[in-house]
C-alpha cells in the first residue's frame, strides 16, 4: 500500500507508512501547519500530523 503526503510544495508518494509519517512531521514542524497523509489507492485520509505547541517553541 502506498501513501501520499500533500503539501504546498506538491505531492510525495511513499510505500511505507512510517516514511510518510516522518516526512509529514518534518513538513508540519517546518511550516507550523497540519499535514494530511492519504491512502494512495482510496484517496481517504490515513492520518493528520499536527505540530504541538511544545514542538513549535
Amino acid at each position: 500500500m502506498s501513501y501520499n503526503v500533500v503539501t504546498q510544495e506538491g505531492v510525495r508518494t511513499f510505500e511505507n507508512i512510517d516514511d510518510a509519517g516522518d516526512y509529514a512531521q518534518t513538513v508540519s514542524l517546518r511550516t507550523g501547519e497540519p499535514v494530511k497523509v492519504f491512502n494512495a489507492e482510496t484517496g481517504l485520509v490515513a492520518f493528520t500530523v499536527r505540530p504541538t505547541t511544545k514542538d513549535t517553541k
